[in-house]
Formats: structure tokens, C-alpha cells, sequence
């Protein structure tokens, strides 16, 4: 079976005991305060062609990440085009 798995089928795969749960967070999540864009960026040389990034789509808008905040934060969080989001890594 190729593809990617249903949401029922990931739901149902999901398996609650594996999680690790304590009261305060292992790591400080990344909180996306304002964006840029990618070409903006480049130009302004705040970040290099060759630099890794996570891109998120939305609606047809992408929004990129650094994999080297997100290696040390895992969770980005904020708001992009007025909508809260949540990312992972």
C-alpha cells in the first residue's frame, strides 16, 4: 500500500502510553514573533542559498523555517496570516 496513511489510520496507529509527559517543557519552544520573506532574506544576506530550512504550506503560501532554530527548539509556534500554528521537528 503506497501513499500516505489516512488521518483514521494514523489515529488509530497513535498509541498514547509511548508518550513522555512531564509538568515543564524539555525544550523552549521557538516563538515566531514576526516573518520575512525568503527573498528579502537572501538579499538582505540574513540567510545563505544553501542554508536548510523547514518549509510549512498553507492556502498556497510557504512559510521556512530554519533547521538549525528548529534542531535546538523542535516547536515553532506563532501566528502566519492572522492563523496560530504549530510546528514540529
Amino acid at each position: 500500500m503506497g501513499g500516505y496513511p489516512s488521518e483514521l489510520t494514523a489515529a488509530a496507529a497513535f498509541d498514547a502510553k509511548r508518550a513522555i509527559l512531564s509538568k515543564r517543557d524539555m525544550f523552549r519552544p521557538l516563538a515566531v514573533q514576526r516573518t520575512e520573506g525568503l527573498a528579502d532574506a537572501l538579499r538582505g544576506k540574513k540567510v545563505r542559498g544553501e542554508t536548510p530550512v523547514l518549509v510549512l504550506e498553507r492556502e498556497g503560501a510557504a512559510l521556512a523555517l530554519l533547521t538549525s532554530e528548529m534542531i535546538f527548539h523542535h516547536v515553532a509556534q506563532g501566528e502566519w496570516n492572522g492563523t496560530p500554528f504549530l510546528a514540529t521537528f
